[in-house]
């Protein structure tokens, strides 16, 4: 499951739900927060791992902490899905806020919300980057993939050039091996496989496609 599968599943469930994950202070944002750390990221005790007073308070508990990347707000700067934004406090909201983004740009974004306006249930909410301002937002770590990969287009062609070359010296054990190099590469590209993993496997393949050109060879 992706990060878009992951946290459209918990917009499925907790949308229009009023969620109190303390039994203290009615349903705040930091509720949904809470509930969002420990189902969505396995965070068991998210109390004690984020024990704020203030919803903007959780942007200096994000500081040197392994589970997150701490982005700060920039003009140009864009959350991604998943990202937990922090709002500063302001007049009508002292406490500051906290939201998890799934859409938007530079200007404008949308995020699952609870507590906004005050009182309400958890919701879809726009958002300016001002009014209550963002501070900033946490990526968690497990969000953070960014693998850098050959285009497709090319990735498709080197593939289909290695298919057509070995093929015709070993038939289905490389047409085999390349077909699994094809998937761990998807596997990759969509978070599945992490950049360690990909490397042992790397050097699994080669080590496949050279036992079968041997293979080949010994056959002529």
């Amino acid at each position: 499951m992706n990060k878009q599968e992951i946290v459209n599943n918990f917009v499925s469930k907790y949308l229009g739900q009023r969620l109190d994950f303390d039994g203290y202070y009615g349903t705040q944002c930091v509720d949904l927060f809470n509930y969002y750390l420990k189902e969505v990221l396995g965070i068991n005790n998210p109390i004690q791992q984020f024990s704020v007073a203030s919803a903007y308070q959780i942007w200096n508990y994000g500081a040197n902490n392994s589970l997150f990347k701490r982005i700060e707000n920039t003009p140009t700067a864009v959350p991604e899905i998943g990202d937990i934004i922090i709002f500063d406090k302001s007049n009508s909201f002292p406490h500051g806020h906290v939201s998890i983004f799934l859409e938007g740009d530079a200007k404008k974004l949308v995020s699952l919300d609870q507590h906004f306006p005050l009182g309400s249930p958890v919701a879809k909410v726009t958002h300016d980057y001002l009014n209550p301002k963002v501070i900033g937002w946490l990526r968690p770590a497990m969000f953070d993939v960014n693998p850098t990969l050959p285009p497709v287009n090319n990735l498709s062609n080197l593939i289909q050039k290695f298919t057509e070359i070995f093929s015709k010296l070993d038939g289905q054990k490389t047409y085999i091996t390349v077909m699994v190099i094809v998937l761990t590469v998807i596997g990759y590209k969509t978070g599945y496989i992490s950049d360690e993993t990909l490397n042992i496997m790397d050097t699994l393949f080669l080590a496949l496609l050279g036992f079968s050109l041997r293979d080949a060879i010994k056959k002529k």
